[in-house]
């Protein structure tokens, strides 16, 4: 039985790469997860069974400005519209466990951008993931996020 890809293996492989250690920061970890989170609510609020081809998160993100203040609030209206559409995310919401995992600290010396670019990363990681992920039986809708 082959294992479930995990997407935390795709922080370690930053990690592994990042030659300034960015992304061993918990703050810039953090930003990173609450951005792939939101790109698994993104993906799975198309697919949503409550509201079909459903992008109000996506357009509600798309007005935000990404600093550490507002990852909170982020995380929050993803868990919302997680709850309120029923969404079925890849791994049973692994990247929302893992968002959560990460301790809070204050970003000392983390500017802004930094935190972007960690949520961004995390945004694109995710999308990786679910290319590279094997479909399981399972999740139908993950088929049809990964092949729309």
């Amino acid at each position: 039985m082959e294992e479930k890809k995990k997407f935390a293996e795709y922080l370690q492989r930053r990690i592994s790469s990042d030659l300034i250690s960015l992304f061993k920061n918990p703050v810039i970890q953090k930003a990173y997860y609450i951005g792939a989170y939101a790109s698994a609510v993104i993906a799975s609020s198309y697919y949503s069974k409550v509201s079909d081809k459903n992008t109000t998160f996506k357009t509600w993100l798309s007005n935000q400005i990404v600093t550490f203040r507002n990852l909170d609030r982020i995380f929050a209206t993803a868990f919302h519209f997680e709850q309120k559409l029923k969404l079925l995310i890849a791994n049973d919401s692994e990247v929302r466990t893992l968002a959560v995992g990460v301790p809070p600290e204050k970003p000392k010396g983390i500017s802004n951008a930094k935190i972007t670019y960690a949520f961004v990363a995390g945004l694109d990681d995710y999308k990786s993931f679910l290319r590279d992920k094997k479909p399981d039986k399972t999740s139908d809708i993950q088929n049809k996020i990964n092949n729309p």
